[in-house]
């Protein structure tokens, strides 16, 4: 295996990670905490995301990844692709979100800062 090969793998794992921790909030709850675990599923949430951009953080140093990966104007895209779905299921009846969310891009936070 080789370097690169490791540290893609450990990307994979932790966002296999991130994907555990995820599912644990929908199932019990941002707040809940379970068995041993002191920390909360959104406490646990953090310390994986924040892993995650650890890992990146290395194969940005490695050369696996460009310094400059973070793309502020494909993030935005993104968030506007996600807002405009999630309208398309609450018009279905299959989200439930008060009047008083924000429905457009303000204040959603990129890499790069608020959009």
């Amino acid at each position: 295996m080789t370097k690169e090969e490791y540290l893609l793998t450990c990307l994979s794992e932790e966002c296999a990670e991130v994907a555990q921790c995820v599912s644990k909030a929908l199932r019990f709850g941002l707040d809940t905490t379970y068995g041993d675990e002191k920390k909360t599923n959104r406490e646990q949430l953090i310390n994986e995301l924040n892993d995650l951009v650890a890992v990146c953080g290395i194969l940005m140093y490695e050369d696996v990844l460009p310094a400059e990966w973070s793309d502020s104007a494909a993030q935005t895209k993104k968030i506007t692709k996600v807002m405009e779905y999630m309208d398309i299921s609450e018009q279905l009846g299959r989200l439930d979100r008060p009047d008083s969310e924000i429905t457009e891009n303000n204040g959603v936070q990129t890499t790069s800062g608020v959009v």
